[in-house]
């Protein structure tokens, strides 16, 4: 179906975005794992041997599974294609509030674009809502570059969770809502005003949500699109008919209005993954983890939120749930690290029952802490760095293992260098080569191989002493410097020496200035 755009002219009117989720009876249970390449399911009406398959995935229904076969036929249409490459069939029933807790997420997700999202409501009373979402998209386009930037952005986002999606767009919500049913997950259909009564009379009545009582009623009569119905007597019609239906004839073509309720959004975050297969795998709930983690960062980023600590709850078949607090030195939204810290929690808890379903709920939320932090580290910036490596080797040995760091002295790396004369008159082709040693040859009494630059005494005096005799200066002078960014600072230089007697003693003496001291003797 070809992409029809709406005018500029409309861009500041109200403009309705219908979101439908044909499979979200299956994508609300799926891992994320394998909604690539999906495993075939269907979605059972009843229980035991009368269940009967009240919808299919694309999966299923490639395999030939249809909707109302019964459980065996479908088994048998599955085994029937069953090879090494076959995932078995997964078997889901009704549950309406996992679908409910997972639109409304995805509502939530949608406030990124929008400030109105809502839930279309049934068309008649006792009927189901439909799966998906109704985005109000006229007053934020402008902030994305028009209605086409704004979708085309919508649908980007969306297709890295690979979801079956269909999109269209008028303005009319009933309208763009009727329409996506009309569309495939491919090619979104947005619809000129101008357009409305032209594209919503050819919708076949079997894609309007409508009772089937009153579809089939209407195809006893040779009628199958919305406009022959519309071509009928209004009043005739409301006489042999239910009045909702005149009423979501109206607002089909545009001449009634759809009360919506806005969708409000959660105090608290919550979500929650299912796992086809138990695992206890580290890296495999992890994987398992990653949406949940990556909606609470979503959820705070939209609210400008922060948080320091939240809970992930692992469920068992056959015990109960294991509870895992994840925290982090300061507040903040950083997905990646929330997974660093969950895997030290996982790895830290050793030998997890099988776990079916994973959730991760968060209600503590602060503002985040403004500004960046400075190059010089002040005591708060050690504070944080020293509460976060605490809460690291907490998660990684346990809470009863590390009760609180305490900072101790150490040794600090220093740097080297070397200093090499060399005399003015001396041409570039006469100079020494750095690698060789200047001053006297190797002395006797030098450890084996040394060379007298990189002499180091085998035994250290306990305090540094001016020599008791002349002493030469032998090999290079090595200068040794402590960091800029150390408390104490200091820098001296040192050399290997030669007392009159011959003793081969190592020299030190201040950068500041000063006499050399005897610090070391090579025997």
């Amino acid at each position: 179906m070809s992409i029809e755009s709406p005018s500029r002219s409309s861009a500041h009117e109200p403009y309705w975005l219908a979101l439908r989720f044909p499979e979200a009876w299956f994508e609300c249970h799926c891992p994320e794992e394998e909604r690539h390449d999906r495993p075939p399911a269907v979605l059972l009406d009843g229980n035991g041997r009368s269940s009967r398959v009240a919808a299919t995935n694309r999966a299923a229904a490639g395999l030939g599974i249809e909707i109302g076969q019964s459980l065996a036929g479908a088994r048998s249409r599955h085994r029937a294609h069953v090879s090494m490459d076959t995932p078995p069939l997964r078997c889901l029933t009704v549950e309406q509030r996992s679908v409910e807790d997972w639109l409304t997420e995805w509502g939530e997700w949608a406030m990124t674009y929008t400030s109105r999202v809502s839930r279309p409501p049934p068309v008649h009373s006792g009927g189901k809502t439909g799966a998906g979402l109704l985005l109000e998209i006229g007053g934020s386009a402008a902030l994305f570059g028009g209605l086409e930037a704004l979708v085309a952005r919508l649908l980007e986002a969306l297709k890295s969770w690979h979801l079956v999606v269909q999109v269209a767009g008028a303005p009319h919500p009933r309208v763009a809502w009727a329409l996506a049913a009309a569309v495939d997950d491919e090619a979104p259909w947005l619809c000129r005003a101008r357009e409305q009564l032209a594209a919503v009379s050819q919708l076949p009545l079997m894609l309007v949500d409508w009772p089937t009582a009153w579809i089939d009623r209407f195809a006893e009569l040779g009628l199958r699109r919305l406009g022959e119905v519309r071509r009928l007597p209004r009043d005739g019609l409301g006489m042999r008919t239910d009045p909702l239906l005149l009423a979501d004839l109206d607002r089909l073509f545009g001449e009634r209005g759809w009360p919506l309720a806005d969708l409000v959004p959660p105090a608290r975050y919550a979500r929650e993954v299912s796992l086809w297969d138990p695992a206890s795998q580290v890296d495999r709930l992890l994987l398992l983890a990653r949406g949940p983690l990556v909606g609470l960062s979503d959820f705070l980023r939209r609210r400008q939120l922060a948080v320091a600590d939240f809970v992930v709850w692992l469920a068992h078949e056959d015990r109960p749930s294991t509870r895992l607090e994840v925290a982090t030195a300061e507040p903040g939204r950083d997905a990646p690290l929330w997974q660093e810290q969950l895997r030290l929690r996982l790895e830290s808890a050793g030998g997890l029952a099988p776990v079916t379903r994973l959730r991760v709920e968060a209600e503590h939320f602060v503002a985040p802490r403004p500004g960046q932090g400075s190059l010089f580290a002040d005591a708060d910036e050690r504070g944080r760095d020293e509460q976060a490596l605490f809460q690291r080797l907490q998660a990684r040995l346990g809470r009863e293992a590390v009760s609180r760091v305490q900072d101790a002295p150490d040794l600090i790396p220093m740097r080297r260098s070397r200093l090499y004369p060399l005399p003015p008159h001396q041409d570039k082709s006469s100079r020494r080569r750095p690698t060789e040693p200047a001053g006297k040859s190797p002395l006797s009494g030098l450890s084996p191989g040394a060379l007298p630059g990189a002499f180091r005494p085998l035994w250290w005096l306990e305090k540094p002493r001016r020599p008791d005799a002349p002493v030469h200066h032998l090999g290079q002078i090595e200068r040794v410097e402590t960091g800029w960014w150390t408390t104490t600072e200091e820098s001296a230089d040192y050399c290997a020496g030669e007392l009159a007697g011959g003793r081969a003693v190592c020299l030190r003496r201040e950068c500041a200035g000063g006499d050399w001291q005897v610090i070391g003797l090579d025997d």
